[in-house]
């Protein structure tokens, strides 16, 4: 097994590597000393985003692992929004949609099956037939890897509930705020163990779920309705890449990762869904019309399952909107500002503990009445 220092020094040459457009394929490892604990027809594969820098690749025990910057296709979607960013500018990477380019150096870790190569058009041959990860969709020219869920936790105290957040990388921005806010009442953790795109889109969520269901050493969550846990799940802005159009397969998809995490959690903890944040400085507005839809179709699907939902949009539109979200002036957005427009769809800390206030309310208020403020709960 290669070592984590090995792996750190293979990593640093394949970023040098990647300035020069090379290539580089990374080791497969058993991961049996990092905490990461794949299936037995999954390979891991080193990641640089994840808590323990390996992740599971699902294309059988011998997939090759590749960590390569890939061109970003031109986008072909129909869609009314530009294919911009979907939580920064990760959401077309080796994926169907996107600005054509290079992936503005961002070196994550992808993977291909056994017998093909990385390259920068993705696996070779290229063929867009694997899981997307950062974009919603199945068809992208990578299968990328899947980071490990949660690393174990142990509850503070046996009557301390735990809260498990799923989501993408503006829930990893708010997951640390919230654990801050409810320090002593709740233990809080984000599934995956991973920074960048966290869960990501719904395609993802279902390419992936068996990690995000389990710890990082491959034990289920442990949350149970008995003790109070809570998984507060999201999805949204990875999954505006294909506009109005998508929305359908965004609605279908959302209703499988529901009934997944039902079948997955047999201590049947309670789940609330947090609605989609402002997509407040993308290349197009009209991305943001279709969170709004997106949105929608989440109320819609949690209110006939009984899901209670958090209502993040409305806050946050009142506080600063409309979109984009100004970094200065009268209309200045202290959620965000001074880097709006740097920022795309992420706040600065003022903004995050904003979010986690409000679900820090929703989360350990009783679910079956309506919050004051502007944490509203759907039952």
């Amino acid at each position: 097994m290669i070592s984590v220092a090995e792996l750190a020094t293979l990593i640093f040459f394949c970023f040098l590597a990647s300035q020069l457009t090379v290539v580089c394929a990374l080791p497969p490892s058993t991961c049996t000393a990092v905490k990461t604990t794949c299936a037995t027809n999954a390979t891991c594969c080193p990641d640089a985003f994840s808590d323990t820098k390996y992740g599971c690749c699902t294309l059988g025990d011998d997939a090759v692992c590749c960590q390569t910057p890939l061109l970003l296709p031109t986008s072909s979607a129909s869609s009314s929004s530009s294919s911009s960013s979907s939580a920064a500018a990760d959401a077309g990477v080796g994926g169907r949609s996107g600005p054509g380019g290079a992936a503005a150096g961002l070196l994550r870790n992808y993977c291909c099956p056994a017998g093909s190569k990385c390259s920068p058009s993705g696996c070779t041959p290229v063929r867009n037939a694997y899981p997307c990860g950062p974009s919603q969709g199945e068809n992208c020219t990578v299968s990328f890897v899947c980071p490990p869920g949660p690393l174990p936790w142990n509850r503070t105290s046996a009557a301390t509930p735990s809260i498990v957040v799923v989501g993408d990388s503006v829930s990893l921005g708010w997951t640390p705020q919230l654990a801050n806010v409810l320090l002593g009442r709740n233990d809080v953790t984000h599934s995956p163990a991973s920074g960048d795109g966290g869960a990501r889109s719904t395609s993802s969520a279902l390419h992936c779920m068996e990690y995000l269901m389990h710890t990082s050493v491959g034990k289920p969550l442990p949350l149970e309705a008995e003790k109070g846990d809570t998984l507060v799940f999201n999805f949204g802005l990875h999954d505006y890449n294909y506009g109005l159009s998508g929305v359908s397969q965004y609605r279908d998809q959302l209703v499988r990762i529901l009934n997944e995490f039902r079948a997955s959690l047999p201590g049947r903890p309670r789940l609330i869904f947090a609605l989609t944040t402002p997509a407040h400085n993308t290349m197009s507005p009209a991305d943001d019309v279709t969170v709004q839809a997106l949105n929608q179709a989440a109320m819609e699907i949690m209110k006939a399952n009984n899901v209670p939902t958090i209502d993040l949009y409305s806050p946050i539109m009142k506080e600063c909107g409309p979109v984009p979200f100004q970094d200065s002036g009268p209309r200045a957005c202290r959620l965000c500002a001074p880097h709006c427009k740097a920022l795309s769809v992420h706040y600065e800390q003022p903004g995050y503990e904003f979010i986690a206030s409000i679900v820090a309310e929703a989360v350990t208020q009783n679910t079956s009445t309506t919050t004051a403020r502007s944490a509203s709960v759907w039952p």
